[in-house]
C-alpha cells in the first residue's frame, strides 16, 4: 500500500505543470516563494523555469509507471499468499504437536493405571500368601498339644 501511495505522489509531482515561480520580500524582510505574490510585496522578482515538456515522454513514463504499479501489486499479492500459506502450515504444525502431546499424556496415564493394577495384584497375592499372625499362633498352639 505504501508503494502505491508513493507512486501516486511521485506522479503528481511532475515539474512540467508549473511555468514560473515568484520571489518576493514582505514588510519584515522575509523572502517568500510562490506562484503569485501579494500585491503589497515590496520587491518582486519573477524567476522563469524553462521546462522541456515532452508529451510522448510523459505518456511513456505513465506506461512505465503503470507497469511498475502492476508489478508491485503482483508482488504484494504473492507475499500475502506466502504469508497465508506459512500461517496455515504453522497452525497445522501446532495442532499436530497438541495432538501428539495429548496422545503422550494418554499413554502415560494408561501405563500408570497398568502399574497400579499390577501393584494391587501383587499386594493381594502377598497378603494371601502370608499367613496371618493369628493363624500361625493357632497352628503353633495346636502342635504343642
Amino acid at each position: 500500500m505504501r508503494k502505491a501511495t508513493l507512486f501516486l505522489f511521485l506522479l503528481s509531482c511532475n515539474p512540467a505543470f508549473s511555468d514560473s515561480i515568484q520571489k518576493w520580500t514582505d514588510a519584515s524582510g522575509q523572502i517568500h516563494y510562490g506562484d503569485t505574490p501579494p500585491s503589497t510585496a515590496s520587491i518582486q522578482q519573477r524567476i522563469e523555469i524553462h521546462s522541456n515538456f515532452d508529451e510522448s515522454a510523459y505518456e511513456e513514463a505513465m506506461k512505465r509507471n503503470s507497469a511498475l504499479y502492476e508489478e508491485v501489486r503482483q508482488i504484494e499479492k504473492r507475499e500475502k499468499d506466502q504469508a497465508r500459506t506459512a500461517e496455515k502450515r504453522l497452525d497445522d504444525y501446532l495442532k499436530s504437536l497438541d495432538r501428539k502431546n495429548r496422545e503422550s499424556e494418554r499413554s502415560k496415564a494408561k501405563k500408570h493405571r497398568s502399574r497400579e493394577r499390577e501393584r494391587n495384584r501383587v499386594s493381594i497375592k502377598l497378603r494371601r500368601s502370608k499367613p496371618s499372625r493369628a493363624r500361625t499362633e493357632k497352628k503353633k498352639s495346636l502342635k504343642i498339644y
